[in-house]
């Protein structure tokens, strides 16, 4: 049986589509290239991996470097970044949140928005007893496996779900980690049925995180405020004291605010 194709779209512009793959090719293992390795790493011919860089540099995207030439990516980039912050509901409106999160509990506390099968750390605010155990560069996870992900995921419809699960690469990062697709979907009804999400170093070693998750009806982003505890400092009971019904009431009134109710 013939793999279906997808519908040629016209509108395509391929020549963003190879600038787009070049910039997203740079990362903590990639930090300079050169035009080889670019079009190594992003599979391009040598001569279109040669063109997107030159563009990329020339609109100050890429920035050279004075010992070597090669190429790396500029502070113009954070901008978009920055852009992304300044722009975005949730991320405007959860602000104040996050602050009385910061007074009133002893956690690090994170904005994840759902970017199809990842969960993306919008903002992190660490506690000092976590700084040892941080997820560094990592801004992207699984969202099968974090308290944030699952707090999230509760708030899609089943169908929805499934297409991101079948879409996932499911395996135990933790010894903790619920990764079979039934036991994914038991823990997201119980989320849906007590209104928070709860993990326990499942992504991250000495983790405890209690997570809520909710929407943005006006653009159909789905997000999540997160507290996680290192477990060194607090237990479980204490952890779920001092965040579920805090969260919970926090979400509410975020949740009325952009429906505008």
């Amino acid at each position: 049986m013939s793999e279906e194709k997808e519908p040629e779209d016209h509108l395509l512009v391929g020549s963003v589509v190879k600038a787009f793959r070049v910039l997203e090719a740079f990362d903590r293992f990639h930090p300079t290239m050169g035009f080889s390795e670019i079009a190594r790493v992003t599979k391009l011919e040598k001569s279109a991996a040669q063109r997107a860089a030159h563009t990329l540099w020339r609109l100050g995207y890429l920035e050279k470097t004075a010992a070597t030439g090669e190429y790396r990516l500029s502070l113009k980039c954070q901008e978009i970044g920055l852009s992304f912050a300044e722009t975005n509901r949730i991320v405007l409106s959860v602000a104040p949140y996050i602050k009385m999160l910061r007074r009133k509990t002893t956690a690090s506390v994170n904005l994840t928005m759902l970017d199809e099968t990842e969960t993306v750390f919008v903002q992190r605010h660490t506690n000092p007893d976590q700084l040892g155990n941080s997820l560094g560069v990592r801004s992207r996870l699984p969202v099968y496996c974090t308290a944030t992900g699952i707090a999230m995921l509760s708030q899609l419809p089943d169908a929805r779900i499934q297409s991101i699960l079948e879409r996932s690469d499911l395996r135990p990062r933790m010894p903790n980690t619920v990764w079979e697709p039934a036991k994914i979907m038991q823990r997201i009804d119980e989320t849906r049925l007590q209104r928070y999400a709860f993990g326990v170093e499942e992504d991250v070693a000495s983790d405890i995180t209690v997570a809520c998750g909710f929407t943005d009806p006006s653009t159909g982003d789905v997000a999540a405020l997160g507290l996680s505890y290192f477990s060194g400092s607090v237990t479980i009971e204490q952890a779920v004291a001092e965040s579920r019904d805090l969260l919970i009431g926090l979400i509410g009134n975020l949740s009325s605010e952009l429906s505008g109710t």
